[in-house]
């Protein structure tokens, strides 16, 4: 056996794995990061619109052309915006701007935003979007990041083989040269101490001693050469099943620790889709700005700017909440269910009467579990949240009481848009799904919640299920036990 070759087949197929990670990798960020960008640029600019409605909306209703293109001009600063058109009630031009000599292409998406003034329509203002621009620069950061990572991969890659090299191949090596040089017909203690200056660790020196141990004892006992033939073809047949066993044994913790890598760059691709903002600029300096006397127009700038980031506070907290459960185990203590649920009620309740709807709180307060409140009040409020979500009028029900089987049976009701079935069994799966897609979804969100609810609820080995509510909304039954002590 050519152990130079074991070395170069570890290399090899350390590389190989590494070129397969980053072509799917490379697959995985086309098939992602493109939509998102595109989503992203027309968000983008759906800020900048909301900024300018006012202007364009009080121009629109004086009929001032100059004053219009004027403020159309403000889209020179964004090079995916070909051109914009400021129309009136009769779709006649009351104001436009053009890209002039400007990159080209036949993949522009046109985007429409109605104008209000006084509370009555009073046009329309519509913006060419040259899609191809941000596919372009989405392409560019792709290649960044899969460059970046394939350069620290292969930096990983090729330290790892200079460990292996170091403490597996080059010792074994040795032990093979060695036993390679004694002449199996006259050998002697000597020949056998240069194993000794082998250096070598763990099962490596285990496998020197072995070896040594062997040697010593034909050297001791075997008499004739043919004995001597025979007790060494045995032991170079067991020296090459123990080397393939090392080698098989190593592959499978490259393995294990490829699959370990390709996780830890998912969840941290995730995290860089969703954290861009600085959250605590952003409420800060919002938080500052109410405070001053400005006009309302500006007050509802403000209000927005608050909005995003307390929505991208929620966000954060469900990712810390399910890094949580990946890392941490469920606490165990003996509490109220009805305590740990009505902080989620009440937490939840402005947010409800915000919208119009009936915050319902039914749950029996005898009812006492062993496990973990902060992780059943993370489950409810996830539950309540998404009901609050997709409900535009009624109620959301928290009702909680004894199973026959002497669990506990917590139930949230919602008369919503309710879901389909296929929506459903993708929720059940524990995978990030959002119940709503595209550009044109009503209701903001990654899915996480779902996908944290999933978790709590196989930690805690207790079950979840959906069911339609007639005649409209979702039922979402949790079926919960007293945890044992792990």
């Amino acid at each position: 056996m050519r152990l130079r070759g074991l070395s170069m087949r570890l290399a090899i197929l350390m590389v190989a794995a590494t070129v397969l990670i980053q072509l799917v990798h490379g697959l995985y960020r086309l098939s992602v990061d493109i939509p998102n960008a595109r989503k992203q640029g027309v968000e983008d600019l759906d800020h900048l619109v909301s900024s300018l409605k006012p202007a364009l909306s009080f121009s629109l209703f004086q009929f001032d052309e100059n004053l219009s293109n004027e403020i159309l001009k403000t889209f020179r600063s964004y090079d995916v915006v070909s051109g914009a058109w400021l129309l009136d009630q009769e779709n006649s031009e009351v104001g436009v701007w053009v890209r002039i000599n400007g990159p080209t292409s036949e993949y522009n998406k046109e985007v429409t935003w109605p104008l209000i003034y006084n509370d009555n329509k009073v046009g329309d203002l519509v913006v060419l979007v040259n899609m191809s621009i941000i596919d372009e620069k989405a392409m560019a950061e792709i290649l960044r990041v899969i460059g970046l990572t394939s350069f620290i991969g292969l930096l990983a890659l090729g330290l790892l083989y200079i460990i292996v090299n170091f403490i597996v191949t080059q010792p074994i090596e040795s032990l093979s040269n060695i036993v390679s040089r004694i002449n199996i017909k006259s050998f002697t203690k000597a020949d056998i101490k240069v194993l000794d200056d082998v250096r070598a660790l763990d099962e490596i020196n285990s496998l020197r001693q072995s070896i040594k141990a062997i040697l010593t004892e034909l050297v001791e006992h075997f008499g004739d050469n043919e004995q001597a033939m025979i007790l060494l073809k045995e032991f170079n047949r067991a020296l090459e099943d123990k080397v393939t066993q090392r080698t098989q044994a190593l592959q499978q913790a490259i393995d294990d620790a490829e699959v370990a890598n390709r996780a830890k760059t998912d969840f941290l691709n995730v995290m860089t889709h969703e954290l861009r903002t600085p959250l605590n600029g952003v409420l800060g300096f919002s938080a500052i700005l109410k405070t001053r006397d400005l006009a309302d127009k500006d007050k509802l700038l403000i209000d927005g700017i608050e909005q995003a980031g307390q929505g991208l506070l929620v966000l954060l907290n469900d990712i810390i909440d399910y890094v949580d459960l990946d890392s941490k185990p469920l606490s165990l203590q003996t509490f109220s269910v009805h305590d740990a649920l009505s902080s989620a009620y009440k937490e939840l309740q402005p947010k409800a009467q915000e919208k119009g709807l009936a915050l319902e709180f039914d749950v029996d307060s005898s009812l006492i579990l062993n496990g973990d409140p902060k992780r059943l009040n993370v489950l409810v409020r996830q539950l309540i949240s998404n009901g609050i979500k997709f409900t535009a009028q009624g109620s959301v029900t928290i009702q909680a009481k004894e199973a026959d089987d002497g669990d506990v049976l917590i139930n949230i009701i919602d008369t919503g848009v309710g879901m389909e079935a296929s929506t459903l069994s993708n929720f059940k799966d524990g995978l990030f799904n959002q119940h709503e897609q595209g550009l044109d979804r009503s209701n903001e969100g990654i899915g996480l919640g779902m996908a944290i609810v999933n978790r709590i609820c196989n930690k805690w080995c207790g079950q979840w299920w959906f069911e339609e509510n007639q005649p409209h909304g979702i039922r979402v039954n949790i079926k919960l036990g007293n945890l044992k002590q792990s």
